[in-house]
């Protein structure tokens, strides 16, 4: 039984995690991957799907194929959304961006902390620059 793996970096993409995208911390590899929100650095609204070659090819091959994957986000093909998005994950990839994460965790690590004394809180966990206080 073959199953697709699809997994949302909507608000876990680009580095938000520690990792460039939060699966490598699973050391997963999705089949179906959901980008947005970093993708432009936060300036426009771009969303991407990505595929593998095997899925794309399902998609665009099939019955009714046309060449083209014809489906994705709401906010995908705006040609200065996507120049946007080309720089922006340029401007990270060349960007001391590790760095900036761990010390934006260790600040949520010592900001969080006052919380887990709370009786209403029953967890606090920090990813890279990702607190959740439950």
């Amino acid at each position: 039984v073959k199953v697709l793996l699809i997994l949302d970096e909507i608000a876990t993409g680009f580095g938000r995690s520690g990792k460039l995208f939060a699966c490598e911390h699973a050391g997963v590899v999705p089949d179906i991957m959901c980008v947005g929100k970093a993708l432009t650095g936060g300036y426009m609204t771009l969303g991407a799907t990505l595929t593998t070659v095997e899925v794309a090819r399902g998609i665009c091959e099939g019955p009714k194929g046309t060449g083209v994957f014809m489906h994705g986000p709401t906010f995908m093909g705006n040609p200065l959304a996507c120049a946007v998005g080309a720089a922006s994950v340029k401007l990270l990839m060349s960007s001391p961006w590790q760095q900036r994460v761990l010390r934006i965790q260790s600040q949520l690590q010592v900001g969080l902390q006052a919380c887990r004394g709370l009786p209403q809180v029953t967890d606090v966990r920090v990813l890279g620059a990702i607190g959740v206080v439950e």
